[in-house]
């Protein structure tokens, strides 16, 4: 071997050894992000009737900056437009360094968001929460100067599907609120991030949510023993979020402001409205160095704590971007072709979540090779379960109900609750299936089948997600009456499960 020979072989041999050595570092910070653990801290800033609300308000804010912590505050709007006419810039600048959320115009005020939606529909109860919150939502982006609120929030257990649903068309344009941050059991995926209603949501985040209560001196051990459990399991699991959730008010209060003025449906003129009994100073001193040693601990954990505008991030919805591949649509249409057994459910593939509704615009445009933009589940039942229904068609008019179907989601932006063949209306769910069948046999063949065969009673199996109906899942909130009831609301959720997917990290 000649002399230039040998340094040549020495050069791409380092050359071979630096890849080597940056594949390393890349798979490694690649399992390091995999195993990541996330903390989203989330307060409710809602008390406008107690002024040392708005020190205490000042004072996370503030400290939580000191320690290198960003947090989400959600506003009501009611408590902003109070912080203006209190002059208190010094509260509004401080919260500024965080991330601004939003949490309903006057919250407890009757008639509360579940009060209002109880006996609307999806579109008609769309627009009653923009006519009712989205004044207060603008109040709360022009006093604290922010372009877009970086997420919303129910006020106590006073939730509805409608409300995520019209979160697009509050806030700025082009996109509104991007993110639904809350806890409640009126729908989730037991402790994981999802998307529903084209919005990413952080809801029923037990067992990944925790928190310690503020006035037990003996409960900030445990609490930082619950917080490093979850974290460490977690890390096993690949990564996750852990979410914690607070009130300014609870460091100042005795009793919650709205229990004081509006339990179990009192609504009192304003003139009438009371501020809740507070606490000592001394009090309230102990609970804040508490809650001081609580984030060092967490921070010493190596997590992350992120805010509500870093979930986009985080879980991007790559379906939206990237669309699916052949292989990918493929694989959807095999599933659903046996969903006459096993029922349509979400599905992930590649790192790819895909919603029942995902799957439907995407087999509607399969030869287009399209992304799905994201539509809104039905506004009604539809046929019910067991009614009579076709079970063959022949192509030409499946292939007209095809074109009405994709016509009606273009237009509308959601899926029919139910699909014309002629004179016979079918379950969007049985309709899907035959799409899928059809485009398997034009697949495997090059050609349309003569015949479509349709589902036959198919379950969404992506609405067992939501809860059923109890007294409990409105009634347990103080300020709603004793027993409130609104199944209207499930229904209308069950409706919306079309839209439900995992959020994928």
């Amino acid at each position: 071997m000649t002399k230039a020979a040998k340094v040549g072989s020495s050069r791409w041999g380092w050359v071979i050894l630096g890849f080597l050595a940056l594949a390393r570092i890349a798979t490694a910070a690649e399992t390091k992000e995999s195993g990541r653990v996330d903390v989203i801290l989330w307060f409710d800033t809602e008390d406008y009737l107690l002024p040392a609300d708005d020190d205490a308000s000042k004072r996370l804010a503030e400290m939580l900056t000191q320690k290198g912590v960003r947090a989400t505050f959600k506003v009501v709007g009611e408590k902003a437009r109070v912080l203006e006419k209190r002059g208190r810039s010094d509260v509004i600048e401080a919260l500024k360094k965080h991330d601004i959320g939003y949490h309903a115009n006057y919250h407890s005020v009757h008639p509360t968001p579940s009060e209002y939606l109880a006996d609307c529909g999806l579109l008609d109860g769309m627009e009653e929460f923009i006519r009712r919150e989205g004044g207060g939502a603008a109040d709360v982006r022009r006093i604290f100067g922010v372009d877009t609120l970086a997420c919303y929030g129910q006020p106590g257990s006073s939730w509805g599907s409608q409300t995520i649903a019209a979160l697009g068309q509050i806030g700025a344009a082009p996109h509104g609120i991007p993110t639904y941050v809350d806890e409640g059991n009126h729908i989730g995926l037991k402790g994981r991030p999802f998307w529903y209603c084209n919005a990413l949501v952080v809801y029923d985040m037990p067992p990944n949510r925790t928190r310690f209560e503020l006035h037990i001196p003996q409960a900030l051990e445990p609490g930082k023993k619950a917080v490093s459990e979850i974290a460490e399991r977690l890390k096993g699991q690949g990564g996750g979020l852990i979410s914690i959730f607070y009130h300014p008010c609870e460091w100042v209060h005795k009793q919650f402001w709205d229990g004081v003025n509006f339990s179990r449906g009192a609504n009192p003129p304003r003139s009438q409205w009371k501020a809740p009994p507070q606490r000592t100073s001394e009090e309230t001193e102990a609970a804040f160095e508490r809650f001081g040693q609580y984030i060092d601990h967490i921070k010493s954990l190596g997590v992350r704590f992120v805010t509500a505008s870093e979930l986009g991030g985080i879980y991007p919805d790559r379906v939206r971007t990237e669309g699916a591949t052949e292989e990918e649509i493929g694989e959807i249409a095999s599933r659903l072709a046996k969903a006459d057994s096993k029922g349509i459910d979400f599905l992930v593939l590649n790192g790819k979540s895909f919603s029942p509704a995902d799957q439907l615009e995407i087999l509607l445009s399969a030869d287009e090779k399209k992304s799905p933009q994201g539509l809104l589940g039905p506004d009604g039942a539809g046929p019910a379960v067991g009614e009579a229904s076709l079970e063959k068609v022949d192509w030409a008019a499946f292939a007209e109900a095809m074109r009405d179907v994709k016509d009606f989601a273009a237009r509308e932006k959601r899926v029919p609750a139910r699909v014309f063949i002629g004179a016979d209306a079918v379950r969007p769910e049985d309709f899907l299936v035959g799409l899928a069948r059809a485009y398997l046999e034009k697949k495997k063949s090059g050609a349309w089948p003569a015949e479509v065969v349709l589902g036959k009673n198919v379950e969404l199996l992506t609405a067992q997600h939501v809860a059923k109906d109890s007294p409990g899942i409105f009634g347990g909130w103080v300020i709603h009456k004793e027993g409130f009831r609104a199944p209207k609301i499930l229904e209308v959720a069950r409706w919306q499960a079309w839209t439900l997917k995992p959020a994928m990290r």
